[in-house]
């Protein structure tokens, strides 16, 4: 199983986690189930996109709440050493 690293700004703060799941899509949605930054969720949907060039590291971004208050989303497949 995958560690994923959450960076996320939304509304002027930047707030990190991590979650343990087999794909990006279920990370992203342990992320939403437990919401740490308290602010808002990270748009789940198939635009997340690896980074060019770079491998394991993924951006989504989006509108969410009843603002319509942006939202950016990085994400890492982190590789945990003991």
């Amino acid at each position: 199983m995958a560690t994923w690293t959450f960076i996320v700004e939304f509304e002027g703060g930047t707030y990190c986690s991590q979650f343990q799941a087999e794909r990006l899509q279920d990370a992203v949605s342990e992320y939403n189930s437990s919401d740490p930054s308290e602010k808002g969720a990270v748009p789940l949907d198939a635009d997340a996109v690896e980074l060019a060039g770079l491998k394991n590291i993924f951006c989504t971004s989006g509108l969410i709440g009843k603002d319509e208050q942006y939202i950016l989303a990085n994400i890492v497949k982190t590789e945990i050493s003991k």
